[in-house]
């Protein structure tokens, strides 16, 4: 079926009933006058550019600046959401900016963060200027109980202590607060079963921005940073067989409902010095971490949070001296 847009000039309409008389279910696009666009999906479009034009919703306030509407009627038998979310991936795709919060990692909307931390230090995190420590730690450690992690017992010796070493720096120089913030904007998943198995997933908001995959014999680490951290032609390093005596990484490109990412693999311990040698690694995975956590708390990962995997790695810090960032 083809489905195609009518658009409506609505700059100085309060209501469009009389522009859509009929055929009212389907999905808009909302026109801003500064080049901003929203994806929506409506039973009622009359109802809910209302909703949009006078801030009559628990999203946000009034837009008053709403220039143009688009408008795809869809069929009863059509799913709405299905075709919403592809028309957002599209206009996310196509560079257009978006004042949607779902599936737009980076927006730049009102976040419920911003009640937990002014809008102004979440700048200074990316920057560098944040508080990147596990200050607190040595107090934090009874709050978390004596049951034994997966973790411990699971990972191979060889690997163990690699991955904590990276764990512990992602928490001191990637997840800012991360005392402050720990099971509510990011989690830890103990020996998770997904996508084959990992010894330890950090996930911020619900997004994976370091894990460590199972089926790795040879131990790597895998860091999340936002498309285009890397060039085309690094992704095509990929094509380079990997060897575990190499001190260097390379670059996926992955894909997620809500965004897709540069995913940087390399040798599990080697987290702290690919990103005091590339800075734009560093740069890179604080941004995908705050903009993973503006766009959503833990949510459900909360259930999976291990307390137990929390504690080892602060007793790793504590004990290697790695809970304050030096660097």
């Amino acid at each position: 079926m083809n489905l195609k847009y009518l658009r409506f000039n609505v700059s100085q309409l309060k209501s469009i009933s009389a522009l859509i008389p009929e055929r009212r279910r389907g999905i808009y696009v909302l026109q801003f006058f500064n080049g901003e666009f929203y994806v929506g999906q409506a039973q009622n479009v009359v109802t809910r550019f209302a909703q949009h034009r006078h801030g009559h919703t628990n999203h946000h306030e009034a837009w008053d600046d709403i220039e143009k509407l688009w408008f795809m009627p869809v069929p009863q038998d059509l799913d709405l959401t299905r075709i919403e979310n592809s028309e957002i991936r599209r206009f996310r795709e196509s560079g257009k900016p978006l004042r949607n919060r779902a599936l737009n990692l980076g927006h730049n909307q009102p976040s419920t963060l911003d009640k937990a931390i002014p809008v102004e230090e979440q700048h200074s995190w990316v920057l560098g200027d944040g508080p990147y420590d596990l200050c607190g730690i040595k107090e934090k450690l009874p709050s978390l109980g004596n049951e034994s992690s997966k973790f411990l017992k699971q990972v191979p010796d060889e690997f163990r202590d690699l991955i904590l070493a990276d764990l512990v720096f992602a928490l001191t120089n990637l997840v800012p607060e991360a005392i402050k913030l720990e099971g509510r904007y990011w989690t830890i998943s103990d020996y998770p079963s997904t996508a084959g198995g990992r010894w330890a997933t950090l996930i911020t908001g619900t997004l994976e921005l370091l894990f460590f995959p199972r089926r790795e014999a040879s131990g790597l680490s895998c860091l999340n940073t936002p498309v285009g951290t890397f060039s085309h032609s690094r992704l095509l390093s990929l094509l380079t067989p990997w060897k575990r005596n190499t001190r260097g990484f390379f670059v996926d490109r992955i894909n997620y409902d809500s965004t897709s990412a540069d995913q940087v693999v390399f040798n599990s311990g080697d987290l702290k010095r690919i990103c005091q040698k590339y800075p734009k690694i560093l740069q890179g995975a604080r941004t995908f971490a705050l903009q993973a956590m503006r766009q959503s708390s833990s949510g459900r990962f909360v259930r999976w949070h291990s307390q137990a995997l929390t504690r080892d790695i602060y007793q790793f810090a504590l004990e290697n001296n790695r809970h304050m960032n030096r660097d």
